[in-house]
């Protein structure tokens, strides 16, 4: 072998050395640890904290509660939120707590969050079908296996009598406007002072919609998508309690 050659060698193995260690992934260092946390999931620090619940049952604007007369099965909207930082997914249960009487069914009593989200699930309640009226407190507890729990209090509104119907508003179109296109969403909403259980729309007399209302929040809204037909209309809405009062509205519009 010349040295030639052998140079040529010893070039070749170095330059297909460097090659190789450029491949070579280098290790990189590990993330700081996070304060107090601990559990799973993922890369960097893991932050657990107490989980929150809401209940978003309302009768009116900041007063919480549903009216339910007696023997009616109430819905109702539980929020859990999980405020951990950083880690995996967890599971929480929930429990409510009701008066002697009351029943509490769930189609779900646990709900898996990751991290920084929320979710909804939606026990249902029924009062005793004899039940002097009142407040009944209804108690709603968000545990994670191994921490501390923390609970939320809502309330069944029995009620067992009511004269008044409920009230329309906020009806669109506006009575006497001209709409434009293809389409129109015809649409209203309605409270009452205890609750509503649906709206009806004719629009020209003929049944055009109903929404069926829930036992979530004291205001009731039906939106129908109306394909426009050109000439003067109108549209009634009614909505109804759970009594049998009636509360109606009619606007009168132009489709051009």
């Amino acid at each position: 072998m010349t040295r030639n050659t052998l140079n040529l060698r010893i070039a070749l193995i170095a330059a297909i050395s460097v090659v190789v260690l450029a491949l070579v992934p280098v290790a990189s260092a590990a993330p700081p640890s996070g304060g107090g946390g601990h559990g799973g999931g993922g890369k960097g620090s893991c932050i657990q904290k107490t989980p929150g619940v809401l209940i978003d049952n309302n009768w009116q604007w900041g007063a919480p509660g549903s009216w339910g007369l007696p023997g009616q099965q109430l819905t109702y909207a539980v929020d859990v939120i999980n405020y951990d930082v950083g880690c995996g997914s967890s599971t929480f249960t929930v429990s409510v707590s009701a008066p002697n009487g009351f029943s509490v069914s769930s189609p779900a009593n646990t709900i898996a969050l990751k991290s920084s989200s929320s979710g909804y699930l939606w026990p249902n309640v029924s009062s005793p079908s004899v039940v002097t009226d009142g407040d009944y407190p209804l108690t709603v507890t968000v545990q994670r296996a191994g921490t501390t729990s923390v609970s939320a209090t809502n309330y069944y509104k029995v009620y067992s009598s009511d004269t008044v119907a409920p009230t329309l508003y906020w009806a669109s179109p506006g009575d006497g406007t001209t709409i434009t296109g293809r389409s129109y969403n015809l649409s209203v909403s309605s409270s009452d002072d205890h609750a509503v259980k649906k709206i009806d729309l004719f629009v020209d007399n003929v049944y055009a919609s109903t929404a069926v209302c829930n036992d979530i929040s004291y205001s009731c809204q039906l939106t129908y998508n109306w394909p426009t037909s050109a000439g003067q209309h109108t549209a009634t809405f009614r909505s109804y309690d759970w009594m049998g009062n009636v509360g109606e509205t009619t606007v009168r519009f132009t489709a051009s």
